[in-house]
């Protein structure tokens, strides 16, 4: 239930105008089981619902409160202690740089770059998305370093572009140019070619966003000085 009410917070905040969702599209986008939905709407709502009942934002908008004052210190206490679970993540992220530095300066690239991975694996649902941003570019630079291969390489910048637009601004989306001006020149040496198509393959995928702020230029340049030749002809 606390997690079904966290989830439909979310989606609440996201509901178009004048559109209105069946049980079954409710379910899939708290990622809840649509039995469960049903049960935990009709009771709220105090009627029988049916999966397919076309539901207004309204009608969700009063059951949620409902539910949310029912369950009103379950939920503190579920928050409280995500707030600290965080806060100990981003603590054992600045321990774990901190002990990066020092394998660093003994160039110990391999062990360095296995620590930031499997800290990530650990942590990344927990830290904030600039610490993942940072841990990709991370093992990005270690990687390479290291002669990681390309293929786990090229997960790496494509998690940091991942993050980045995960909640699409100007700033993120520059920063995500950024990041493949940064390391475009490694990912093109790749000598069968795959680099290249994986890159266009990036910047495609940034194309709406550097459309939808204004960075279009931006993306250009960046794409002219990497000589990917077929993103210039999709912009120009």
């Amino acid at each position: 239930m606390l997690d079904f009410l966290l989830e439909l917070e979310k989606v609440l905040k996201i509901w178009p105008d004048n559109v209105k969702w069946s049980i079954v599209q409710i379910a899939d986008k708290t990622k809840a089981k649509v039995p469960y939905v049903v049960d935990f709407l009709s009771d709220a709502l105090g009627k029988s619902l049916d999966v397919h009942d076309p539901m207004t934002f309204n009608e969700i908008n009063k059951a949620f409160a409902l539910l949310k004052d029912r369950y009103r210190p379950e939920i503190e206490a579920m928050k409280q202690r995500e707030k600290l679970e965080i806060q100990s993540a981003i603590d054992a992220y600045d321990t774990t740089m901190a002990k990066i530095r020092v394998m660093e300066t003994t160039k110990n690239w391999r062990a360095a770059y296995k620590t930031v991975n499997y800290f990530y694996g650990i942590h990344h649902k927990k830290i904030p998305t600039e610490l993942k941003v940072n841990l990709c570019n991370e093992c990005l630079r270690l990687g390479i370093k290291e002669k990681i291969n390309f293929q786990e390489l090229s997960q790496w910048l494509k998690r940091g572009i991942q993050h980045l637009i995960s909640r699409p601004s100007g700033e993120t989306i520059e920063d995500a140019l950024d990041f493949l001006d940064a390391y475009g020149d490694y990912f093109l040496s790749e000598p069968r070619g795959k680099g290249e198509h994986f890159l266009t393959n990036l910047f495609l995928m940034l194309k709406p966003s550097a459309m939808e702020f204004d960075l279009s230029d931006k993306l250009n340049e960046v794409a002219g000085e990497l000589r990917l030749e077929a993103v210039m002809d999709v912009y120009l």
